[in-house]
């Protein structure tokens, strides 16, 4: 239920996956702000913010600390976060509360002594989370007594439940086959009768398995020596002058509960010791990727459906797309995403031609449509988005504002027809009197060389430097003395170094600055 909620905070709010992660247990913030005249206005809706810890935010050299920023969250969109930071809070609270107790009392099993003796099947559900103690399973009715709302009050009837029946028809055989593994492990007894002294089963030994206890202070031992993979986040974060402790995070878990997946299993969190927070790795897990979501494939309706994955980032992509879509500011957008530079939020903007003439005013986007040939409206498309600069572009610009659009459109009309898509760029030199004459080499120091977001673009210019690695590593298996040697070891490492820059620089940027000008016209 829990993961289900991170999800839909991760849609809501288009943060990063590691953003959301480390959602603090005081995320929500909310403020009313007092109408001048509420009777004319109504009564005010209360603003929602979530507070987060931003990535990529850090100045080099200072100190890995937490840096907190605001997330407002659109008031259509507030009443979802809430619920959702409400309802996680609230399925968390004992595991918040078996943290702090767990700090207090500086020991794993909370509420024992050293030498408290405790019933093994009691033990058992302790350490493992398991509630299935007896040989009775746990009635369906029960399970979904607790699950219909997580409410931890529906543990208690389990509990009773299976207490009752360990009385009746003896503990489940998998708290034996436990605490002989821990037994093997430790290589000494664990379990214990009633009066503190050694109990062992010995061979054809007859019991009925009740009377048998387990010592606290050997459950603390074991847990730490081989439960470690189990054992609670003791991370301290900072932020600021804060500590944060896992306690003082939104999303907690039980740690490696791997039976609630695999066998329908209901794990115990109000006696389980382990409670970890969220980490990336989990969430990516769920949501897939390349791979099919753990969360699809459980709860998926349709064979198809159990194949789905989401790549989490691809949200924040689609999200910026339609917020620009949507005629939203491109500095609201990059604050919203915690971006540095609107050029960064022009990076994840992937709307097409069409929907860049759909969202200039009227007049303008008729003019652009009625003017503009195809190679001009490609022009236009990387001019807005600010994805190429160049001489061009700066002429075009300037234009556009000393005169008007249809002189600017007429202009990038005749120019643009020259301009070139390459393979490894887009290039801002006009062939329109002459071709270049080193066509495809661009990647060669040439100052006309601009990045795109084109994937196809950065596929081409990652195969090129494998080839080029592979060529120099041949080149220097077999040296030589000849003349051409040095020459052809030279322009290979030459060009490429000129290919490690241009897979460097961010789309939109001249990829060689103090490059040459390689278009050599006609003598």
């Amino acid at each position: 239920m829990v993961r289900f909620h991170q999800i839909r905070l991760l849609i809501i709010t288009g943060f990063r996956i590691g953003e959301l992660a480390l959602l603090p247990s005081s995320t929500l913030v909310t403020r009313s702000d007092a109408l001048p005249h509420p009777r004319i206005y109504g009564a005010p809706e209360p603003a929602t913010a979530l507070v987060h810890f931003a990535e990529k935010q850090r100045r080099q050299g200072t100190r890995q600390d937490l840096v907190e920023e605001i997330h407002h969250v659109p008031s259509l969109l507030a009443p979802a976060v809430r619920d959702s930071v409400a309802t996680v809070l609230r399925a968390t609270s004992t595991q918040r509360a078996m943290l702090k107790r767990q700090i207090d009392e500086q020991r794993l099993f909370v509420g024992l002594a050293d030498e408290d003796l405790v019933p093994w099947t009691d033990a058992y559900g302790r350490m493992s989370g398991m509630m299935q103690v007896s040989q009775e399973p746990v009635p369906d009715a029960l399970k979904e007594r607790y699950r219909a709302g997580y409410d931890v009050r529906a543990l208690a009837a389990i509990r009773e439940h299976q207490d009752d029946h360990v009385m009746k028809v003896g503990p489940n055989k998998q708290v034996r086959e436990y605490f002989l593994r821990a037994e093997r492990a430790l290589g000494r007894p664990l379990l214990r009768r009633a009066d503190g002294s050694v109990f062992s089963f010995a061979p054809r030994e007859r019991n009925d398995d009740r009377g048998v206890y387990v010592l606290a202070r050997d459950m603390e031992t074991y847990a730490k020596l081989h439960l470690r993979t189990k054992l609670p986040d003791e991370r301290i974060a900072r932020s600021g002058d804060r500590e944060l402790g896992s306690q003082d995070f939104l999303f907690l878990f039980a740690g490696r509960a791997l039976a609630e997946d695999k066998h329908d299993a209901v794990i115990d969190i109000e006696r389980y010791f382990s409670v970890q927070r969220a980490d990336v790795a989990d969430l990516e897990r769920q949501l897939g990727g390349k791979n099919p979501g753990v969360i699809f494939e459980k709860y998926g309706g349709t064979q198809e459906a159990r194949s789905y994955s989401v790549n989490p980032h691809s949200l924040r992509h689609y999200q910026t797309t339609e917020l620009f879509k949507l005629g939203v500011a491109d500095t609201i957008i990059t604050k919203r995403f915690n971006r540095k530079t609107t050029a960064q939020s022009y990076v994840y903007d992937h709307r097409s031609v069409s929907e860049r003439l759909e969202e200039m005013e009227p007049a303008q986007a008729k003019l652009a449509d009625e003017v503009l040939g195809p190679q001009a409206r490609q022009a236009l498309d990387l001019i807005r988005g600010r994805k190429i600069q160049g001489p061009i572009v700066k002429r075009f610009l300037e234009i556009q504002k000393t005169h008007d659009d249809k002189e600017a459109f007429e202009y990038l009309n005749a120019e643009a027809n020259a301009l070139h898509i390459t393979p490894y760029g887009f290039c801002l030199n006009s062939f329109a009197a002459s071709p270049c004459l080193k066509h495809l080499e661009c990647f060669n120091a040439c100052s006309h060389l601009v990045r795109t977001d084109s994937p196809v673009e950065q596929a081409n210019l990652d195969e090129m430097k494998g080839r080029y690695e592979l060529h120099i590593r041949k080149i220097r298996a077999s040296p030589s003395e000849a003349p051409g040697y040095t020459a052809q070891l030279g322009h290979a490492e030459a060009r490429l170094a000129g290919i490690e820059m241009a897979l460097a620089q961010k789309p939109g940027a001249v990829v060689f600055p103090d490059g040459k000008n390689r278009y050599l016209a006609p003598q």
